[in-house]
This record gives structure tokens, sequence and C-alpha cells, in this order.
């Protein structure tokens, strides 16, 4: 996407306080951030692909990762250096565009290929910044969600890949399943070394954001227990294959 879709989308969503629902994104990458977190150490180098609001750079930073980030809207580039100054290194550039001028241990790519116009190369330009020992963290929003599967079931939409008003004003392009997201990865050149679900999701988050918090929380931790497939987020973290 180009830079004046990304603000447009920064405008609309991350920077927007009317949004009532952030809440789940917010608990989804502060969960995202603990499994990245659980494999970084404090000599780790680390990219972020896309700022978002920052739910996972204060963590990256917790554990002592020395932290860059790539982001192609100027609105959240200023964001993110207001918030961190020099204790992050912000790239304004999109990821085609961006040249690393060395080498990371770790590369988040946590909801992005959902937002790009060609996800294949945005794979492809990934495994160019990567070495043998480099892991990359992808996560994708699942299609077969239960929630998904239920809309299809009463009619609300007519796929379970049909994108939602919210969808759009997010940015997303497309949903994924893990047979698809499986099929991309291997095909730019990308083993996988490890996966997970996060998130139960039966019901849109303009529903689910009305649940006590001790029955969000259960729905965020049988995930654990569940297939990837049921998930309303995937993840998984990749390698170079050999």
């Amino acid at each position: 996407m180009s830079k004046d879709v990304l603000n447009k989308v920064a405008t609309e969503y991350h920077l927007n306080s009317r949004i009532s629902d952030k809440q789940f994104d917010k608990r989804f990458h502060i969960l995202c951030g603990a499994w990245v977190g659980g494999m970084i150490s404090s000599s780790s180098r680390v990219l972020e692909m896309g700022f978002g609001e920052g739910n996972v750079t204060e963590q990256l930073l917790a554990v002592g990762a020395e932290v860059e980030i790539i982001e192609g809207s100027e609105l959240l580039v200023e964001q993110a250096r207001s918030i961190y100054g020099s204790r992050v290194r912000v790239h304004h550039d999109l990821f085609d565009d961006f040249r690393p001028a060395s080498d990371f241990d770790f590369i988040l790519a946590t909801n992005v290929l959902e937002h790009v116009d060609d996800p294949i190369g945005t794979l492809l330009n990934i495994l160019q910044w990567c070495t043998a020992s480099t892991r990359v963290v992808v996560t994708v929003p699942n299609s077969e969600s239960i929630h998904r599967k239920l809309a299809v079931i009463m009619g609300l939409q007519p796929r379970l890949d049909s994108l939602s008003p919210r969808d759009h004003v997010v940015g997303h392009q497309r949903v994924y399943n893990f047979a698809q997201l499986s099929q991309q990865v291997v095909e730019a050149g990308f083993d996988i070394e490890d996966q997970r679900g996060f998130l139960l999701k039966v019901l849109p988050n303009s529903m689910m954001k009305d649940m006590s918090t001790e029955l969000v929380d259960a729905f965020y931790e049988i995930a654990n227990e569940l297939p990837i497939q049921q998930a309303a987020d995937m993840g998984v973290v990749l390698k170079k294959s050999s």
C-alpha cells in the first residue's frame, strides 16, 4: 500500500480514539509479544514491520532487545519517535523499498501479510533480510475462525474469507486459512518451526467487548488447547529453508 493509504488507516483506526474495541488487538499483541519474548535475549536485534500502536515494542525493550521499526505511515513514524525517542530506531519506508544496514536475529511481521498488495513479494523481501539464524514471526487473521463460520451459517457474510466493514477500516485486503498461509511461506523459501493460535472468537469484536473480562480471558486461554485452524489469529515462526 502507498504511504497515503497507510496514513488513512492510521487516522481512521490506530490514532482514532473513537474506536472502542481495540482491547482485543492489544491483548493479541501482548500475547504475541510474550510468545516472541520467550525466544529473544538481551542481545537480540529485532525488526518490527509496522508500528501500529506499539503494543509489542515495549515488551521487546523490556527484555533488553535492540529494536528497529519499519513503518510506511509518517503519522505512525512520528508517534513511535515521540514515544520512544532514541530507544528505538524508526525507518520511514515501505517494505518494498527497505534495505537494512545489518542483520537481525528476529523479524516480526505481525498482522502484515493481510495488508500488503503482494504478500509473496513481501515474504521474498523478508527472506533477503534473513541469515540462516534469523527467525521470522508471522501472524495473520484466520478465515476459518469460529465467528466467521457462524456468520456464514447465519447468512451474515457470503464466504469465510469475505471482508467485513471492520476489515476495510483497518486496511485488510485478505484473510487466510492455515493452508494458504503455509503455502505462501513455503513458496517464498521458509520452513515453519512453530505455530500457535490466539483467541477462540465466537462473536465480532463489537459484541465481545461487552463480555466480562473473565470470559474473554477464558476465550484466550482455551485457544492454547485448540487446533490453530479454529483460532481468530494464527502465528508461525519461520526460518530460511536450507
